[in-house]
């Protein structure tokens, strides 16, 4: 077996948080262009959906569709994280470690958070303005196709679209721990495709992903108001906070730092004419 399946997690937990450290250290100027960069990268997901949606029509069973779209918009995932820009979803989980450590104050967290949930916002605005206008252009969707994808996020209840959001976030913090303990590429694009194919196959809101799919409808015509995205983005982006805050960052930050064996004092019977000193032994020793 390779060295990365053998990393134990306090290995994966020291690393997040090493990681974690360095990404809030970042100037603020290279956190945004980052996340402006991942907010153009991550539009090829979302548009490739709808292209695939558009290029299998009614030709191949709905079902076999659906999981054709899903790999599709893996791939959005894949040009973000191998290509190291900042993704919001992937800093709710990261990011948090080292201030739930006491390493990194609250206040460089809510700049971080801050500063690249803007730039993956604006980036997702071009991108989601290109598949509405140009994407007919040039023959790779139809406006059908893209508000038909877009409508279930608005159409969906607050509940419903947080219930979905919090899995998303969930996923993807699940998807940064793992992707600590795995460095080959092969293992890491095995591992990206296999969490977000979830999140596409399920439909699941992402805040960024997402939101470029709502946009796109609403460019392309669709008739969803702005208080619909105002709403759907607001919920979203707290669903999504939320699963990958509590569901992995303080829950495997506690399970790690309290699953360390406690140091167990153990005496040895001293022999006769032999001195023995009083010695301190994990659990795993003993």
């Amino acid at each position: 077996m390779s060295e990365d399946t053998l990393r134990d997690y306090t290995e994966i937990l020291e690393r997040q948080i090493a990681e974690g450290a360095m990404t809030l250290d970042r100037p603020a100027s290279g956190q945004f262009l980052s996340a402006l960069s991942c907010g153009f990268d991550i539009g090829f997901g979302p548009m490739l959906l709808v292209a695939m949606g558009t290029a299998t029509g009614a030709a191949i069973p709905g079902s076999v569709s659906k999981v054709m779209m899903s790999l599709m918009y893996t791939l959005g995932f894949v040009y973000v994280i191998l290509g190291r820009s900042e993704l919001f979803t992937e800093h709710t989980t990261l990011a948090v470690l080292p201030v739930l450590d006491g390493r990194e104050p609250l206040r460089k967290l809510a700049q971080l958070w801050g500063t690249v949930y803007a730039g993956n916002i604006v980036g997702g605005v071009f991108v989601a303005a290109f598949i509405a206008y140009l994407g007919p252009v040039m023959g790779l969707v139809t406006t059908d196709m893209v508000v038909h994808v877009a409508r279930p996020f608005v159409t969906l209840s607050p509940l419903g679209v947080f219930a979905g959001a919090l899995l998303a976030g969930w996923l993807m913090g699940l998807l940064s721990w793992i992707l600590t303990s795995v460095s080959d590429t092969i293992s890491r694009v095995a591992v990206i495709v296999m969490t977000t194919f979830v999140i596409g196959f399920a439909h699941l809101p992402h805040c960024v992903a997402g939101n470029i799919e709502v946009l796109a409808a609403i460019f392309a015509g669709a008739n969803i108001t702005l208080v619909q995205w105002a709403r759907f983005l607001a919920v979203t982006t707290v669903g999504n906070a939320v699963g990958g805050v509590v569901f992995v960052s303080l829950i495997k930050y506690a399970h790690v730092r309290r699953g360390v064996p406690d140091e167990v004092a153990v005496d040895i019977k001293q022999k006769p004419g032999v001195g023995v000193k009083r010695t301190s032994l994990t659990e795993d020793e003993e």
